[in-house]
């Protein structure tokens, strides 16, 4: 009886101190879930819809990332989100709005620039959880930060490269400056 006391006060001590364990679980259950879905917002036929839901969608899985930072699966989800929200609601928005009125496309540019620049700060976390340093090291050897990079890195790699030309194609063809920042983008590409 005393040795079955001892024992359920022994499970009672570890629930308390494992409560962030356990909120964390549950972030990385959430973010699991979040990571390997997204047909729903493929399969819908109202893209309007789609569009208005992506925003908070992409806040909900950050707040995620800020309870568990290093979750590769979310990382890869929100930047694979925030390049697609800013190239089909955002990027394209401008394209349509220039001739109309060009000072609002350049405000939807800069933002869609934003948010490519988010889209690759979390790709590149998530390649930083294997490579650490590998901003660092696609600024000094491109060539070099992506020679050990394998098949399995190839989701991160392509949103790395996809958000980054994204940047780099509003940044010189809109004339908005900032070209140096996308050099190691063709080699994430051709690789």
């Amino acid at each position: 009886m005393l040795a079955t006391r001892c024992l359920a006060l022994v499970a009672l001590a570890m629930m308390f101190a494992t409560g962030c364990s356990i909120k964390r679980m549950a972030v990385n259950k959430m973010g699991n879930a979040l990571a390997s879905g997204g047909s729903t917002f493929q399969r819908d036929d109202d893209p309007d819809l789609v569009g208005d839901a992506l925003p908070f969608g992409l806040k909900f899985m950050e707040s995620l990332l800020a309870e568990s930072p290093r979750h590769k699966g979310l990382l890869l989800a929100t930047a694979s989100g925030f390049t697609q929200y800013a190239y089909v609601y955002v990027q394209q928005n401008a394209d349509e709005t220039e001739p109309v009125n060009l000072a609002q496309a350049t405000e939807l540019r800069l933002r869609a620039r934003r948010l490519y620049l988010r889209a690759r700060g979390y790709a590149l976390r998530g390649l930083a959880l294997k490579y650490p340093g590998i901003e660092q090291s696609f600024r000094q050897d491109p060539a070099a930060a992506v020679r050990p990079m394998r098949k399995v890195d190839v989701p991160l790699m392509y949103w790395t490269a996809a958000s980054a030309y994204l940047h780099y194609y509003i940044s010189v063809l809109k004339c908005l400056g900032d070209a140096p920042t996308c050099t190691g983008t063709g080699l994430l590409c051709g690789r």
